[in-house]
């Protein structure tokens, strides 16, 4: 299917609007002085060059492929929009102002704008032309998407286990305590529900299931990437809060996070080639 146009245009908005906001914050212009810790402004810079470097151009694509009007562009748009959703919520409720700020305003506006597209995209997913793979193709895939959710919740063990003992949060968030307890809810409380049931619904042969490999195989493949981007930032900056051992976990699962999705977002482009194809 073809994505409307309107959703294409709101795409390349997305995009402008992500430049504009990394512009004005601590990667650019300096402009909008967060009230963090210092690891927290070096977390942020770390992730803003992600969404500069990857997160924009893999939006405008979307954008400019939904304009051209080619095939099955909503399976490419979910996971930038998603990704804007779930980082954006951070900026708007982490700082925790204590007065009325302008760029709170463009930060609720993001958020609307990649929540509506990230709703709006999953919608016409279900209109969208999926590949054909085998039964033991998709559980391979199903498992994957189980191994991912496991992958955040080892990431979660600590925080589970001292849910019991009353253990304090990191120490890295202890200053700002909504950040952290932004990325516990999104994290345990959506994404990983969200890809198990995904899991569940490819293990069943379900539609639902094959467009939540392309939702969650795209988000995996733009957030550890980020995060990734935030360790190797504060260990360039000898934060006391560094971790080489961390920057070595996370940019391993964000290689073999980016080669899942290739091999995911492949099928569609070769399938419609081979439908397209003239016979004999």
């Amino acid at each position: 299917m073809t994505a409307p146009r309107p959703f294409g245009v709101l795409l390349l908005v997305l995009a402008a609007l992500l430049v504009v906001n990394s512009a004005l914050g601590p990667l650019g212009t300096g402009w909008v002085d967060y009230p963090i810790s210092g690891t927290l402004h070096h977390q942020l810079v770390g992730l803003e060059v992600v969404t500069v470097g990857l997160v924009v151009p893999w939006s405008v694509l979307a954008g400019v492929r939904a304009l051209r009007g080619d095939p099955d562009t909503v399976l490419l748009a979910f996971a930038p929009a998603a990704y804007t959703l779930y980082m954006f919520i951070q900026y708007l409720l982490g700082p925790e102002y204590d007065s009325y700020q302008a760029v709170v305003l463009l930060h609720l506006a993001v958020v609307t704008l990649s929540g509506g597209l990230t709703l709006w995209s999953w919608g016409l997913s279900r209109d969208a032309v999926l590949p054909v793979r085998s039964r033991r193709s998709e559980r391979l895939y199903a498992a994957a998407l189980l191994g991912l959710a496991l992958f955040v919740v080892l990431r979660y063990a600590a925080a589970i286990a001292g849910s019991f003992t009353g253990t304090g949060i990191p120490e890295e968030f202890a200053a700002a305590r909504t950040f952290y307890w932004s990325i516990y809810l999104l994290d345990l409380g959506v994404v990983v529900p969200c890809t198990v049931v995904g899991a569940v619904a490819l293990l069943r042969g379900r539609d639902l299931g094959r467009r939540a490999l392309f939702a969650v195989t795209g988000w995996f493949a733009l957030v550890p990437p980020s995060v990734a981007a935030m360790a190797v930032t504060m260990l360039l900056n000898d934060d006391p809060n560094a971790s080489a051992a961390t920057v070595v976990l996370l940019t391993v699962a964000s290689v073999v996070f980016a080669g899942l999705a290739v091999a995911v977002y492949r099928a569609p482009r070769s399938a419609a080639a081979s439908s397209a194809a003239p016979a004999g």
